[in-house]
Order: C-alpha cells, then sequence, then structure tokens
C-alpha cells in the first residue's frame, strides 16, 4: 500500500488519501506502531512519508484497528 507513487497524484503533485483508488485529500497522518499494538492519528505531516499512511476524513473516521489493537488520536496535541 505504501510502494511506488501511491499518495501523490501524478498529473498535480498534490497529496491524496493513501488508500488505494482514494483521491481525497489527506487530513490526518496514522502510524502502526506494531509492538505497542496501536494505531497513532496525528495531525497531516508536512511531508509525505512512505511509513506513514496519510488518510482523508472518510478513511480516518471509519478506522477500525485489528482485533486487540487500541487506537491513540494524537490530533492537535501539543508537546510542551
Amino acid at each position: 500500500m505504501l510502494a511506488g507513487s501511491h499518495g501523490c497524484d501524478q498529473d498535480t503533485g498534490m497529496r491524496t488519501c493513501s488508500r488505494m483508488r482514494c483521491e481525497q485529500e489527506p487530513v490526518a497522518t496514522v502510524a502502526l506502531r506494531y509492538q505497542a499494538w496501536e494505531v497513532v492519528v496525528g495531525d497531516l505531516a508536512p511531508e509525505r512519508d512512505p511509513s506513514l499512511l496519510d488518510l482523508c476524513r472518510a478513511h480516518v473516521d471509519g478506522l477500525t484497528p485489528p482485533r486487540g489493537w487500541s487506537v491513540r488520536d494524537e490530533r492537535g496535541a501539543r508537546v510542551p
């Protein structure tokens, strides 16, 4: 899902949702923390990172973690 040019529209160079066939603009960046069994949702990263997922609002809102995993939403969180 992260390989190739996915996540960037080839015609405009604009970032798109990382979900296959979704051309919506991403609103959040998602990290999968395998050792902690955790999905971390954060503010959209300034630049695309191939190790993370940039998701549109619909895909963030419909996010369902794997069984036994938790979701931590850090959007809007500020580090002191």
